[in-house]
């Protein structure tokens, strides 16, 4: 039977290509080659086929000229399923079940994924002097590469996330059409998407991503991201090479952000090769925004050797702070060997001038980090891929990094069953202050931490994968000089909740990171005893599901627990592009987990009957709305919970998860379509870094700050009953200490009153306010359905909206009139096709006045559509 269905699915699949075929006039992609020190991007005119159906080799695909008939445009970088969703192939993965219309690798085999890629180009006249390189920045899985007729690559290259760059100079031809083309491979091990986590675990055999064959938050990756998925590009230089240069800084003392500072300290060096058959006499220069550095080389024939340059010393530095802690300030730097006056290769990067250290706090049992000397309470979460499909962009990971700062956390753990990310992306986490906790390839799942009967292979099998160690070692070298000078990597991890094979994580320990990357810890796995304390069982982290607010306040949980989560519905836009009418209608109701396969494929988390504390449920858009609600009030409680006992009970939480690679139904600050939902600004607001706090359980209004400096300032309390009245206030000046809790006063109950009444604090410096915080509370056990009997009250808007080109930068000002006006939603449409734009950046959003309170809100968004066009809508509860 299942070969029946394996042939009706490749005869289906083969009747499906054809119809997408495209005759495609033959187009040479023109190319200027690269000066020294920059790189040509080769990510067009690039067309795939099934290797299957090319009935030639790599050398006489190459050695002629090529005819695309036949052949799709690809999509590189992309994935072989990339390319043929660009081809229209099969409907979005995304949508609804569409997912289960595409074949999987392990019902069709390896070679239905099994793709050449095929990219001709022309260049220019070719420089005698120089050498042209052709650099992969990763290709998943196995790869042969062919250039006008020469197989390049003298072993098949293995590994998803190793780079591999080749001289190119013999086979390249100037002024006519040059013929490269890849066959790609699947991994070796795809793994059967048997509904386990990782499947049944064999894709953790590969040095590849893990979650491809399907997670408890995600659905499988039919072609397990089979492809050419990162860049290709071509560089230049002459004889001298420099690569992987390293950038160490010491900021010795405790600073602060402000004011002059005193000296800081730089260490650079670089690997430096000479290719040719003849000895090099130059200058190897760094050149920095603090000085110049000079060191004169001389180079027998091939050397390769190590230069260290003489410490720099930096006159007041422009120091690199996290996010709600100070500036993030960047450096520039240019390494470049001359000889004769001639610059041979050069390479560009920016340092951040900060020192991290971190030691196991004696108190909580937590990893406690300090940077320039300022212990630092964290706050952050997880984060998974940008894009289930590798669609990867830097415009999109800034984005979504922004985000972050935005929730004002202060730390992302890029988690271990997915990737080490793209240079791209610690660009972003470097200029808004996010620390990356960085995982290495591998999970407790499939590499072995418990007993697993969806798992094909045993325990201690498990616990030996990959099959290939030395391929691993060498990957982990390779990315850990791809990323090391961003001042935003905070630390490295082996694995998921389990350590690494006992021979790797030897390796890792004790030689690879002390030598590679000694200035920062390496963890062996994200729970291990160096990182934090298990005081709650298991793998010593989670949960992951909907918990009553007052719990955040009285669980004592892991002192630094790397992943804890909560439920995260999006909105209602983005709920109606990944359903149908009929699948929404379908949700979830009183208090149980859904039956709906839709909502049951998008992995729908369920929120028990905290909906229906809100009031009946009884349609979707009231489903969504009080699901906001739920959300805002989850994520606060959850990070103020927290906060209340910074440094008595923590040193730092992470959230599971922040974000989602694909259309998911849990865990969540913005969705896949990147629109942002309300578990982002209750997030922001419980990580305020000056932040006044309703204590749920002890009835006391706190203040944490988490950021550095005294402040004068005082903290003003105030009830509300639905009307809008104020029952009863109170304030206190207070000296706002650093990194600290302070505990004020208690707030009573108002009585006479029947359900929800409103809790106001508000944060003032002086005559300024510098932050409030309002919580709807309830006198009837769990019951906020009185939010109803809100009189309709709509607050005067005012709205600015200034255009740059495609850039917008706006405010919406909400004025209460003389009632609450209670969750106000902006949102940001255009008024011709009715379509959201996205992502929009809000200073705030869900915000609920009090009568007479007024609240501007910037927001700012990218979009070619003229302003006339733009429609700024608010909506209420």
């Amino acid at each position: 039977m299942m070969k029946k269905i394996r042939i009706f699915i490749l005869l289906f699949c083969v009747i499906v290509l054809n119809a997408h075929f495209q005759l495609i006039s033959q187009e040479t992609n023109k190319i200027q080659l690269p000066d020294i020190g920059e790189k040509t991007l080769l990510s067009s005119g690039w067309f795939a086929r099934r290797a299957n159906e090319v009935r030639v080799d790599g050398n006489r695909l190459t050695a002629g000229t090529f005819n695309p008939d036949g052949w799709m445009k690809a999509k590189v970088p992309g994935t072989v399923l990339t390319t043929m969703l660009e081809n229209n192939m099969f409907p979005a993965p995304e949508v609804s079940l569409n997912n289960n219309l595409i074949p999987d690798i392990y019902v069709v085999g390896k070679e239905f994924y099994t793709f050449w890629f095929v990219c001709p180009f022309e260049v220019g006249t070719l420089d005698s002097n120089r050498q042209i390189w052709l650099n992969f920045r990763g290709i998943n899985y196995k790869a042969d590469i062919f250039l006008n007729g020469k197989r390049i690559n003298n072993d098949t290259q293995e590994g998803m996330f190793l780079r591999h760059n080749y001289c190119i100079n013999d086979r390249l031809k100037e002024n006519e059409v040059n013929l490269l083309a890849v066959i790609v491979y699947p991994p070796d091990y795809p793994g059967n998407a048997n509904g386990g986590q990782g499947g049944d675990g064999q894709i953790g055999r590969n040095v590849t991503m893990q979650f491809t064959p399907g997670w408890d938050w995600i659905q499988p990756v039919r072609d397990r991201n089979t492809g050419i998925w990162d860049e290709v590009s071509l560089t230049a230089t002459e004889s001298v090479i420099l690569r992987n240069p390293y950038v160490v800084t010491k900021v010795p003392g405790i600073r602060q952000p402000e004011g002059n500072q005193s000296d800081a300290f730089v260490r650079t060096s670089v690997e430096v090769e000479n290719t040719s058959a003849i000895a090099r006499t130059g200058t190897l220069v760094c050149e920095t925004n603090a000085g110049v550095m000079r060191q004169n080389l001389t180079l027998s024939p091939y050397e390769k050797r190590q230069v260290a340059f003489k410490e720099l010393t930096v006159k007041n530095p422009r120091l690199w702070w996290p996010n709600g802690i100070g500036e993030q300030n960047l450096y520039d730097m240019r390494i470049y060997f001359e000889e004769g006056g001639v610059v041979s290769d050069s390479h560009r990067l920016r340092f951040g001038i900060r020192e991290i250290t971190s030691e196991k706090d004696a108190v909580t049992g937590g990893r406690k980090f300090h940077v320039n000397g300022q212990p630092i309470y964290m706050t952050g979460g997880n984060y998974i891929a940008s894009d289930w499909l590798l669609r990867l962009s830097p415009e999109r990971y800034r984005a979504e990094v922004r985000f972050h700062a935005e929730m004002n956390v202060r730390m992302i753990r890029v988690w271990g069953g997915a990737l080490l990310e793209r240079p791209e992306f610690y660009d972003a986490c470097d200029e808004y202050g996010i620390l990356v906790f960085q995982d290495l390839w591998g999970t407790g799942d499939c590499n072995g931490a418990w007993e697993d009967q969806t798992k094909l292979d045993s325990r201690a099998r498990r616990w030996e994968y990959p099959d290939n160690h030395s391929l691993f070692l060498t990957t982990v070298e390779d990315q850990v000089k791809m990323i090391r000078n961003h001042p935003s990597l905070c630390l490295w991890c082996g694995g998921n909740e389990w350590p690494l094979a006992d021979d790797i994580d030897e390796a890792l320990k004790c030689e690879m990171m002390p030598r590679l990357d000694p200035e920062r810890l390496f963890i062996s796995y994200s729970t291990d005893t160096l990182f934090t304390r298990n005081t709650i069982g298991g793998v010593g982290d989670g949960p992951y599901g909907i918990q009553e607010p007052e719990w955040f306040f009285t669980f004592r949980s892991t002192p630094f627990n790397p992943e804890a989560g909560s439920v995260g519905t999006p909105e209602i836009e983005s709920l109606r592009a990944m359903m149908t009418e009929s699948e929404l209608n379908a949700f979830p109701r009183s208090g149980s987990r859904t039956i709906n396969a839709t909502w049951q494929y998008h992995k729908d988390l369920g929120y028990g009957n905290h909906l229906e504390r809100y009031g009946e449920v009884t349609d979707i858009e009231t489903y969504v709305k009080y699901a906001q609600v739920v959300n805002y009030d989850q994520y606060r409680s959850f990070m103020e919970g927290r906060a209340s006992r910074m440094w008595e009970w923590y040193t730092g939480i992470l959230i599971w998860k922040t974000q989602n690679p694909w259309t998911a139904l849990r865990g969540q600050m913005y969705d896949w379509y990147l629109d942002v939902n309300a578990t982002l600004y209750g997030t922001r607001k419980g990580c305020e870094p000056f932040h006044p706090q309703y204590n749920i359980v002890s009835k006391q209004v706190e203040l944490v700050n988490t950021a550095l400096g005294k402040h004068d300032v005082t903290v003003k309390a105030q009830l509300y009953l639905l009307s809008g009245n104020v029952v009863w206030e109170k304030d206190t000046a207070v000296m706002m200490l650093p990194n600290r809790v302070e505990r004020l006063f208690e707030v009573p109950a108002p009585v006479g009153i029947d359900g929800v009444y409103f809790l106001k604090l508000t944060l003032m410096d002086g005559g300024k306010t510098l932050t409030d915080n309002v919580y709807w509370l309830t006198n009837k056990e769990k019951d906020y359905s009185s939010l109803n009997r809100l009189p309709k009250s709509t607050p005067d808007i005012s709205i600015t909206l200034n255009q740059q080109q495609t850039n917008y930068i706006g405010t919406v000002s909400l004025t209460a009139k003389d009632q609450i006006s209670f969750f106000n939603r902006i949102k940001v449409f255009d008024k011709q096709t009715g379509e959201r734009i996205l992502p929009v950046h809000y200073s705030d959003n869900y915000i609920t006045l009090m009568p007479g309170d007024r609240k501007t809100v910037t927001l700012e968004f990218t979009s070619p559509i003229p302003k006339e066009r733009i429609d700024i809508k608010i909506t209420e509860w």
